[in-house]
């Protein structure tokens, strides 16, 4: 595929301040890793290739129990192993997903702006997208908020709705009037509900969150909520996600069989990935403690600096990824004069289905300007 104009231009930039041997305020780093808050699994790969025995054990498509058992507890025992589901990613739940619910040509309902991998794994599926939107609010205590309204458009052939939390790129954490809309809506039109709670851990205002769910949320619909090593630990090469089902009884016998049929076809998680998530996740606090402070003081940072230049910023109430408007600009051109004039690397707002004139930076890597 040939770049963009705008990808062209950015390569060029860099060059350029690569050859001057400038260094940049990178704010697109993704992964903890790159930001030197690392995760160390040197002793953890020594203890199990001392301990071999986690390698005999017997097949199981839906993941292995001494990892279902340890996602339970990572998630407060607010469900059973039984309801845990292994993958190799999020787009492996995703995916799985897709193919019990959904036939060629049907619809999936999500968030805009948003992450364009959905996107794409959908049309993969042979799935189409739809959107609903969040829409933000700079008054007194600005916030993102979902239209509710905009959900009124759902096409005729639509199955799942997809809500994340927090959402990525904005931050947002639904209310709870909105997630109670949310699930109303869902039951009126018979549709499952997938919460992408990635980055759950990282709630940066100490604001509510449905986070623990339980059988008692719906008794109509079946939702699913999905979590991986990635975020949680930052540990995206160890290859974990897994899908959490709150199903209702009479559709749980035909999701979990058709979800264990998809997941044994797929051949999807290692032995030794799992027999680690089972070995990091009792350390997934201390973690994601560093990972909060570096978030909480960096947005303080990104927020002064782009104060100052006429931006307007929500704060983000979670997760490691923050927004900030540019009136009457154009994010491409901002991008790009940003890179070049202040050396401070940025993703422009149309790779997320943002409106002209915004900006997305990460909170990782950069520690104040």
């Amino acid at each position: 595929m040939t770049p963009s104009p705008f990808e062209l231009q950015k390569r060029s930039i860099l060059n350029e301040i690569r050859s001057a041997k400038k260094n940049i305020i990178d704010l697109t780093i993704s992964s903890p890793m790159q930001a030197g808050i690392i995760f160390d699994i040197a002793d953890d790969l020594h203890y199990l290739a001392e301990n071999p025995k986690w390698q005999f054990n017997a097949p199981d498509a839906c993941g292995q129990l001494y990892a279902r058992d340890a996602i339970a507890k990572y998630n407060g025992n607010s469900t059973e192993p039984e309801n845990i589901f292994v993958t190799s990613s999020s787009s492996e739940s995703y995916s799985a997903l897709f193919q019990v619910f959904c036939k060629k040509g049907d619809c999936i309902l999500s968030p805009a702006p948003g992450y364009p991998l959905i996107d794409t794994l959908a049309e993969l599926a042979g799935l189409n997208t739809h959107p609903y939107f969040l829409k933000p609010y700079f008054g007194k205590e600005p916030h993102w908020e979902i239209d509710l309204d905009s959900l009124d458009s759902i096409p005729p052939n639509t199955k799942i709705l997809l809500l994340i939390s927090p959402h990525n790129p904005t931050g947002h954490i639904p209310s709870k009037k909105e997630f109670e809309h949310i699930l109303q809506f869902c039951e009126k039109h018979k549709l499952a509900l997938i919460i992408d709670k990635v980055f759950s851990a990282y709630n940066l205002k100490n604001n509510s969150q449905f986070s623990t769910l339980n059988s008692q949320l719906s008794k109509k619909i079946p939702i699913f909520t999905l979590d991986g090593l990635s975020k949680s630990v930052g540990l995206p090469h160890i290859k974990v996600g897994w899908i959490n089902a709150i199903v209702p009884k009479n559709q749980k016998q035909h999701i979990y069989n058709s979800l264990e049929y998809i997941l044994d076809a797929q051949l999807n998680c290692s032995y030794l990935s799992q027999a680690l998530c089972a070995r990091v996740l009792p350390r997934a606090t201390a973690f994601q403690k560093k990972v909060i402070e570096r978030l909480k003081a960096n947005q303080i940072s990104l927020g002064d600096y782009f104060s100052k230049m006429g931006a307007k910023i929500i704060p983000s109430a979670g997760g490691w990824y923050q927004s900030v408007y540019f009136p009457n600009t154009n994010d491409e051109e901002l991008c790009l004069n940003l890179l070049r004039e202040k050396l401070v690397l940025t993703h422009p707002g149309f790779l997320f289905d943002f409106e002209d004139g915004w900006l997305v930076g990460s909170l990782l890597g950069f520690r104040g300007f």
